[in-house]
């Protein structure tokens, strides 16, 4: 019986120590498979993470390039209405020197022809006395 108890407690001591390979091994085998998969979704992720950055970077680099654009663009309108302002002042200053210059030109004239009036009144004058 004794050897009996021997041999089924060396079955039971083999079939332990077989059932601690097999599950260390099996424990190595699905750490292995996780640490893969996890490194396979790590690459993904990362992969995507970087995609997602480009995406965005240019997304942003094109607001920005969008952005001064308009600034540009609003700065041009400033300088035109500058422009027109400056012409507007310009062309009122001129209208008022032709105005000035016309007004001038009117009195000349009208101070030539009172002249010229007031010498042929002479001229008559003279003639009627001789």
């Amino acid at each position: 019986m004794q050897i009996l108890c021997s041999d089924i407690n060396k079955a039971i001591l083999a079939k332990k120590k077989r059932l601690e390979v097999y599950t260390k091994s099996s424990l190595k085998t699905s750490n292995q498979k996780i640490e893969q998969v996890w490194k396979v979704q790590q690459e993904e992720r990362q992969k995507l993470s970087d995609d997602y950055c480009k995406q965005f970077t240019g997304i942003f680099q094109q607001w920005e390039k969008d952005i001064q654009k308009a600034k540009d663009q609003e700065e041009k309108i400033e300088n035109l209405e500058d422009l027109e302002k400056s012409h507007t002042e310009q062309q009122s200053a001129v209208q008022s020197e032709l105005r000035k210059e016309m007004a001038l030109f009117q009195k000349r004239i009208l101070m030539d022809t009172q002249q010229q009036e007031m010498a042929t009144v002479r001229k008559s004058l003279q003639s009627m006395l001789m």
